[in-house]
C-alpha cells in the first residue's frame, strides 16, 4: 500500500525540520551566546584555527548524530555506539595494517557497523526487545569482542588515502568538516523529503496507526538501526584517520555524547519529533563548551559534568515546551499551600 506525506499522521509530536523555527533559533541563540562570553574571556577562543578545530573534534559525533536523531525520533535508543564503533575499528584496521586493500579495509568497516546496527534493529522489532535493554546487550558483548580482538593492542599506521579522510584538507576545509556537512546533508533530506523519515516521525508518533497504513513496522525499525550502524560506521572512520590509530577502548562513552547532542538540538526523547539541524547544533555546542574548558585549564572531568547539567536543561526545557511538565508544577514556580 502507497503511503504518502499526507495520508501519515504522525500525531502531536510527529514533526520534522520545518515545524521547529523555535528550536533552531534556540539552539543557534545559544552558540553564539557561547562563543560571544567564551571569546570575551579567553581571546584564543575566537581564532578560525580554533573554530576549525572544534568542527573537527566534533565530526565523527556530528556523524553519529545523525543517526541518532532517527533513532530517537522512532521512539527507539542506542547504547551500543562506542562498542560498534570498537569493533568495526579494529577488524577494518587490522585487516588494513596488515596488507589489506584500503578500499576492502574501510569496506568491512562500514559493512560490520551496518550489520551489528541491524543486528539491535532485529532484537527491537522482531525479539520485541525494549530498545534500552537490547543495545545495552549488544554494547557489553560487542565491547567483550572487541577487547578479545584486540585487547592490549594499538593498531596504528593507516594507508594514506585513508588516512586523508582524517586529516586531509579540501580548498582550506578539513576532511572530517566535509564528509561531517555531507553526512549532514544527507540526513536532512532523508528525515524531511522522503517516506523514510515520515516513517520515523509516525513511528515515534503514533506506532499504531502507521502499522494500520499498511506499513511494515518492523522492517523500518531494522532500517532505522541499520541507518544507525552506517553513520556509526561512517563516523568511526572519521575519527580513527584523524587520530590515525585504533584500540579495543576506542568510543568508550560515545554514545552517551551523541544521545546529548540529539536531545540537546530539540530532537524529542519520546519520539515522533526529531531535528537534524539541532543535533549538528548540539554536537558542536558540546565540543565548543569542551574546548573551551581546556583553553580555561579546567580539568577533563569538568566536562562531563557540564555536559551531564547541559543535557538535563534540554530535556526540562523539551518537557515544559511540549506540555509534559508544567512550571506550575515545579516547587520553585508553584503556589505552596500555607
Amino acid at each position: 500500500m502507497s503511503v504518502s506525506k499526507t495520508n501519515v499522521k504522525t500525531g502531536a509530536a510527529g514533526r520534522a525540520d520545518g515545524a521547529f523555527t523555535f528550536e533552531g533559533l534556540g539552539i543557534t541563540a545559544v552558540l553564539l551566546v557561547i562563543i560571544v562570553v567564551f571569546s570575551f574571556v579567553n581571546p584564543r577562543f575566537f581564532a578560525i584555527e580554533n573554530f576549525l578545530n572544534i568542527l573537527t573534534q566534533a565530526a565523527p559525533f556530528i556523524i553519529m548524530a545523525v543517526g541518532m536523531t532517527f533513532v530517537i525520533t522512532a521512539a527507539g535508543i542506542d547504547l551500543s555506539v562506542g562498542s560498534i564503533l570498537a569493533l568495526s575499528s579494529v577488524i577494518g584496521f587490522d585487516f588494513m595494517t596488515s596488507g589489506g586493500h584500503p578500499v576492502i579495509g574501510v569496506a568491512i568497516i562500514i559493512v560490520v557497523a551496518v550489520a551489528l546496527g541491524v543486528l539491535n534493529g532485529v532484537l527491537v522489532a522482531y525479539l520485541v526487545i525494549p530498545p534500552f535493554i537490547a543495545t545495552l546487550a549488544t554494547m557489553v558483548s560487542l565491547r567483550g569482542l572487541a577487547l578479545l580482538h584486540s585487547a592490549g593492542t594499538m593498531h596504528y599506521g593507516l594507508p594514506e588515502a585513508v588516512a586523508f579522510l582524517g586529516q586531509g584538507k579540501v580548498l582550506g576545509l578539513p576532511m572530517p568538516v566535509l564528509i561531517a556537512l555531507l553526512a549532514a546533508l544527507f540526513g536532512y533530506w532523508l528525515l524531511n523529503f522522503t517516506k523514510f523519515g515520515v516513517y520515523c516521525r509516525a513511528l515515534g508518533g503514533n506506532k499504531e496507526a502507521l502499522r494500520l497504513t499498511g506499513v511494515s513496522v518492523k522492517r523500518i525499525e531494522v532500517l532505522v538501526y541499520g541507518f544507525m550502524g552506517l553513520m556509526v560506521g561512517l563516523g568511526g572512520l572519521v575519527m580513527i584517520a584523524r587520530i590515525d590509530s585504533t584500540q579495543a577502548t576506542i568510543g568508550t562513552a560515545s554514545e552517551i555524547h551523541v544521545i546529548a547532542a540529539v536531545i540537546i538540538g530539540g530532537t524529542s526523547l519520546f519520539g515522533g519529533k526529531g531535528t537534524i539541524y539541532g543535533s549538528v547544533a548540539g554536537a558542536i555546542l558540546l565540543a565548543m563548551v569542551a574546548n573551551a574548558l581546556v583553553i580555561g585549564g579546567a580539568d577533563f572531568f569538568w566536562q562531563l559534568v557540564v555536559t551531564g547539567i547541559i543535557v538535563l536543561f534540554a530535556v526540562l526545557i523539551g518537557n515544559l515546551r511540549e506540555g509534559r511538565v508544567s512550571m506550575a508544577k515545579l516547587p520553585l514556580f508553584g503556589r505552596t499551600k500555607s
